[in-house]
């Protein structure tokens, strides 16, 4: 599994894993996760940072963070 600081992201959300060749498009909330990850940045710090910014459920809010690392992981990119 290639490492989350491997990846290079850029503005547009074009992400690619060159360890594997593939490559991503991500929308604006999710680059900032991905890039707060990379920062090593802790989950609730995430969680909050968002919530300041969007009409969203902390709960619900909660609950997509952890499908998107899901999903992360299904791609083959270890956290």
């Amino acid at each position: 599994m290639n490492q989350i600081r491997n990846l290079a992201i850029s503005e547009t959300g074009f992400v690619f894993d060159p360890s594997s060749g593939n490559t991503f498009v991500m929308n604006e909330t999710a680059l900032r996760i991905l890039r707060a990850l990379q920062a090593d940045e802790a989950t609730e710090s995430i969680i909050l940072d968002i919530l300041e910014e969007y009409d969203v459920e902390q709960e619900q809010l909660k609950r997509d963070f952890a499908d998107f690392r899901i999903q992360l992981n299904e791609l083959g990119i270890a956290i």
